[in-house]
């Protein structure tokens, strides 16, 4: 598939099918996000894959949005293990490299016909507490993942799209 059209047409997915995430599919989306670039190529993402129910129910505990996906994946990075600036008083890149990351691996579900939806709102100290992520790892994001539901669209806003004249200056 052309990669540019690939783009347009992934949308955030928020009605998932039953169907658990077929585990060769998982893997690619895994791949995907492990080959993405990273500051130094340091590769301080982990990334944690929620798929028992009782795991789901840990996740579920204190989280804003229930999409009741197959599969979560808990995004983060280790702080031991990101690279540091020391030109800019020591700025880290972690959530620079896992935004890549899961960037990497929503395309890739979109390209094997998947959904996915970049979960912010929440709160890092609780998922880490409720699934025991080390201290060392700073969490930054959850994408819930499956199969769309036959009844899942695009947002009304999904096609709505600045021009490139009101978004980029050439200087």
């Amino acid at each position: 598939m052309d990669l540019l059209k690939l783009m347009g047409d992934r949308y955030t997915c928020r009605r998932y099918s039953n169907e658990d995430v077929k585990e060769e599919d998982l893997n690619k989306i895994l791949e995907a996000g492990r080959i993405a670039p990273t500051s130094h190529n340091n590769q301080p993402q982990r990334i944690y894959a929620v798929r028992s129910e009782e795991a789901k129910e840990k996740l579920m505990k204190d989280f804003a949005y229930n999409y009741k996906a197959p599969c979560y994946l808990v995004c983060g990075y280790n702080i031991d293990e990101v690279w540091r600036n020391d030109l800019d008083g020591d700025r880290e890149s972690g959530d620079i490299d896992v935004s890549i990351v899961i960037t990497h691996m929503m395309l890739m579900a979109e390209e094997l016909g998947l959904g996915a939806c970049w979960i912010g709102r929440i709160t890092p100290e609780l998922v880490k507490k409720n699934l025991n992520i080390p201290e060392n790892v700073k969490v930054v994001a959850v994408l819930s993942l499956g199969y769309h539901r036959e009844d899942d669209r695009p947002s009304k806003l999904h096609t709505i799209r600045r021009s490139n004249e009101e978004l980029v200056k050439f200087l």
